[in-house]
């Protein structure tokens, strides 16, 4: 059950804010945020199994991020942190829209939902057999294995009753994001924080992209639960993305 924060043109100083949860077995392994080999430049994690990501940024400008849908589950359909990377390839999300509504033609895929973002917009999708689209919004969007901004969604009113008075700065963004992906699941609240005996969440990803300066961005990650593991600063690896035109 990933769970994706964004914050979008709401932090002072930053286009885009996020925060993510990745849920997964404990048997699947991973690699930290690093620069992926070609272009254009791509900051992602890695996952070791299938060689894709559910989590990165691109020289283009893009943030794409990953949920899992469920509904199908075949071993021949191909992988979507794939697709993850092919977005972060495209120069716009209008341009991942147009690739998006080929690739599902092309390629079979178990269901999905995809965050795409930029400096100029926020858009959701979703692929449960047929691909749809949904614009996000100035502010607080979430992101669960339901989708995007679901009223009715219990992680999408937890997390905004979580973050209802957050700070403007970065700096207290940023702790709070920490604070809100530590959350267990509490009197009937579900949990961002997840663990059971065969998974959970396995890491978690913080990731603010400066809107003047490539020096300024932020990127933290935890390999492992977030409750138990401190976040690492990766800002060396972040700050190699180059300024958006």
């Amino acid at each position: 059950m990933c769970t994706l924060i964004g914050l979008w043109r709401s932090v002072a100083g930053y286009d885009l804010v996020v925060g993510m949860n990745r849920d997964e077995s404990i048997t699947r392994p991973s690699d930290p945020p690093a620069v992926l080999p070609g272009t254009p430049v791509i900051v992602a994690p890695r996952d070791r199994h299938a060689g894709g990501t559910w989590i990165g940024a691109s020289g283009t400008g893009l943030v794409v991020a990953l949920s899992n849908r469920r509904g199908r589950a075949s071993p021949t359909a191909r992988s979507r942190g794939q697709l993850v990377l092919d977005a972060m390839r495209q120069s716009s999300v209008a341009a991942v829209d147009v690739f998006l509504q080929r690739d599902v033609r092309e390629h079979e895929y178990n269901f999905w939902n995809l965050f795409v973002a930029s400096r100029k917009e926020v858009r959701f999708f979703r692929f449960d057999g047929e691909l749809s689209m949904a614009r996000g919004h100035e502010g607080l969007n979430i992101l669960t294995n339901d989708g995007g901004n679901g009223a009715t969604d219990p992680k999408v009113q937890l997390i905004q009753g979580l973050l209802a008075k957050a700070p403007g700065t970065s700096e207290d963004v940023v702790r709070s994001l920490q604070r809100t992906l530590r959350t267990h699941a509490s009197g009937g609240d579900p949990g961002l924080c997840v663990h059971a005996a065969r998974g959970g969440t396995v890491s978690s990803t913080i990731l603010a992209l400066s809107n003047a300066d490539p020096g300024e961005h932020v990127l933290l990650y935890t390999d492992g639960p977030p409750c138990t593991t401190p976040y690492r600063d990766y800002r060396e690896v972040i700050r190699r993305l180059p300024s958006p035109d």
